[in-house]
């Protein structure tokens, strides 16, 4: 599932390359994802629209478009295996797409869903402000990339249980997911399966901080091999390239060379025994 990071990059390089530009032809395959309109609408009110600008809510890429005096606004989550990718005339249609645009520049942007777990929303009106919107928003927290300090040291207050658990809980804050939670969880030195309540303030801080520095560096590192290699839908070599210990059990700590663990529960998550010491004695 791509988290803040890689939405964030990708939402700033598709501005780059398809802002302002008008699409000339739209096309739907899977239409189970497309959760609002339907299939024939959702063609007709997007062709010759204009995309004005690409936003990001959490996990979820809001791209904002005109034609006319209708104003649209298209959603996109990609779930667990969603991703968008560039495409062009002579290659053939993954298996599991979901759409492709076509703009009049000649780029093709298709979405494909391996799981088909993503949802898709297109929400028309004639008043910018007064759009529909996916309701799962109003559940949402403050972005990570835009609260603060205190307000993200207050608000942890009102959430328990083991820490890993909290800062993936998009109602606490938006944009962490499972891998980007051990990636913060290792730099910061907590165990994933400490409880809220054991930590300290420092430990606050230091959590805080380091989803600043973890988060904003996988963007400006995802910003660039994307530059480079114009490769939407290539997450799993981007978290390659960043990642120390998500999805790397058994292999050395890169502080400490100990085997990196792995528990297996809902969720895979990783950690280093002897980095992360945990506080509840009865973890083994």
């Amino acid at each position: 599932m791509p988290e803040f990071p890689e939405i964030e990059a990708i939402r700033q390089y598709l501005i780059l390359n398809i802002s302002n530009e008008v699409i000339s032809e739209v096309k739907t395959f899977q239409h189970t994802v497309i959760r609002n309109p339907s299939k024939d609408e959702f063609e007709i009110l997007l062709q010759d629209a204009i995309l004005d600008h690409i936003e990001r809510i959490g996990k979820i890429l809001l791209f904002k478009l005109h034609k006319s005096k209708l104003f649209l606004h298209l959603y996109i989550d990609h779930g667990l295996t969603g991703k968008l990718a560039w495409s062009s005339t002579s290659q053939k249609v993954p298996k599991r797409a979901v759409f492709s645009i076509k703009f009049r520049n000649g780029k093709i942007l298709i979405y494909h869903d391996l799981k088909l777990h993503g949802t898709i929303w297109l929400f028309s009106c004639k008043n910018n402000q007064q759009c529909g919107y996916p309701q799962v928003i109003d559940k949402f927290g403050p972005d990570i990339s835009q609260i603060s300090e205190s307000e993200f040291i207050e608000r942890l207050k009102r959430f328990n249980g083991e820490i890993k658990r909290v800062l993936t809980n998009q109602k606490f804050i938006t944009g962490i997911g499972n891998a980007y939670a051990d990636e913060i969880l290792f730099e910061a030195k907590i165990h994933p399966f400490n409880r809220r309540l054991q930590l300290n303030e420092k430990e606050k801080i230091r959590l805080y901080l380091t989803c600043q520095s973890i988060l904003f560096t996988s963007i400006s590192k995802i910003s660039d091999m994307l530059s480079k290699t114009n490769k939407l839908d290539n997450q799993h070599y981007w978290r390659q390239q960043i990642f120390k210990i998500h999805l790397k059990g058994k292999e050395p700590c890169p502080v400490c060379g100990n085997p990196i663990s792995t528990i297996k529960a809902r969720r895979i998550t990783n950690f280093c025994r002897k980095c992360q010491i945990p506080k509840n004695r009865n973890f083994i």
